[in-house]
């Protein structure tokens, strides 16, 4: 069977698509990137804002009539694993419904064609599959699935399931492989990578491990992390590393203590403030982004301008800003009174603004820096490259004349805010 994969979401689900595609390949299934030729359409969905929930279920009725002749419509993904049966009731194009840890199933699925909703919750860590890659020569390698935390706004741990980690052993063979096979950078992922934990091995050790195992020719990173679980241990490890990148997204989600408390966070402004310090302390040159919820349930004029004065202290590279999206089965439901969505809009349109000149003042900041980039492929302009530095910026080169994979010396000569364009230099 001819089969297209749409993503939406976090690297996790980026991901999990590459997982997916190697268990349609193995079953003898042939995976395409023209959803025109598809028999069966995937859509792996993510379901922890509304607006990505509402955008990858409208594209179901769009995919299903792309190809001449109607495709199996399958819904993969947190969606699928947060509605199940509901959706075969709600959307009639749609064949299957799978979540996260049943993809093995799917061979199996398509072969009986039932319209059918699977999504047992295990504890699946695909170990016996072989994800097929599509980025190189940058790739994911997953350390935990799962999320035991809980903040009071986040549907992770209900369709996600509990944290399992990983055997160490595992991780470091699978990146062993990706060395060998050429890759150059390495992303560990998780729900929240700082509390992974097998075995005795805890993240910091890991992460030594891992770099150890990459090497001098191939980059570390990971995310994502909980503020909470922040150790000077993990930031030394950084620090002491040529390999592992001088980037961290720490998310902060609000700038006040009762809001924090309130989301279940397990942190307060001030500690939070003080482990950025650490960092920057640790590492000077390093690239700090975060994400930020407006308009949590609750939340007062004034304690949305402790989180507009915590972007304004911490002046971060990058910030990932919503506004606070309801979500069935979340503690924050019950919380009262709630912010009406216009004020969520006004708040939100507030901190962009904000950030947005925060991020190209940082930005110009590294005009006339000399650094080492990734090549990573084509840029969407015809004629140019792009590459990312160690800090996971975006530098546009302006030829041809490099593969992906390759380290090249570049100054930066001009930058925009999110896009940055160097000249190769000695």
């Amino acid at each position: 069977m001819i089969c297209y994969i749409e993503i939406y979401g976090c690297q996790m689900n980026v991901h999990d698509g590459e997982i997916l595609s190697g268990i349609l390949q193995s079953a003898g299934h042939t995976v395409v990137k023209d959803v025109h030729a598809a028999e069966a359409v995937f859509v792996v969905t993510c379901a922890v804002r509304e607006h990505a929930e509402t955008r990858a279920l409208g594209r179901i009725t769009h995919l299903a009539g792309i190809p001449e002749k109607r495709p199996v419509m399958v819904l993969c993904g947190c969606v699928a694993q947060e509605h199940g049966e509901k959706l075969l009731k709600k959307i009639k194009l749609l064949d299957l419904v799978v979540g996260p840890d049943v993809y093995h199933l799917l061979p199996e699925l398509l072969q009986e064609r039932r319209r059918i909703a699977v999504t047992d919750q295990g504890s699946e860590d695909y170990e016996q599959v072989t994800a097929v890659r599509e980025q190189f020569p940058r790739s994911f390698v997953t350390v935990m699935r799962g999320c035991n935390n809980y903040c009071t706004y986040c549907i992770v741990p209900r369709v996600r399931g509990r944290e399992r980690s990983r055997q160490a052993e595992l991780i470091l063979k699978e990146v062993k492989s990706l060395v060998e096979e050429g890759y150059r950078e390495v992303t560990l992922l998780g729900q929240n990578v700082n509390s992974y934990s097998s075995d005795g091995v805890r993240f910091p050790e890991l992460l030594q491990r891992v770099s150890d195992t990459a090497g001098d020719s191939c980059r570390v990173r990971f995310v994502t992390s909980n503020p909470r679980d922040l150790t000077e241990k993990l930031a030394r490890v950084m620090s002491s590393r040529e390999n592992i990148c001088n980037q961290f997204h720490l998310p902060a989600q609000s700038g006040n203590d009762r809001v924090l408390k309130a989301m279940n966070r397990g942190y307060t402004r001030h500690s939070y403030l003080e482990k950025v310090a650490m960092l920057r302390e640790m590492m000077p040159d390093i690239v700090v982004s975060t994400d930020m919820i407006a308009g949590f349930p609750g939340e007062t004029t004034e304690e949305f301008e402790d989180s507009v004065s915590l972007l304004e202290e911490v002046r971060y590279d990058y910030a990932f800003l919503f506004r606070y999206s309801e979500r069935t089965g979340t503690a924050a439901l019950n919380i009262e009174p709630s912010v009406p969505v216009k004020e969520r809009l006004r708040r939100l349109s507030i901190l962009q603004e904000l950030q947005t000149g925060i991020t190209l003042e940082k930005s110009k900041q590294t005009i006339g820096r000399k650094m080492t980039v990734l090549v990573t492929g084509p840029a969407k302009r015809a004629g140019q490259t792009a590459s990312r530095t160690m800090g996971n910026r975006l530098v546009i080169l302006e030829t041809q004349n490099y593969s992906p994979g390759e380290l090249v010396p570049v100054e930066i000569v001009k930058a925009d805010g999110y896009t940055h364009f160097g000249e190769p230099c000695s």
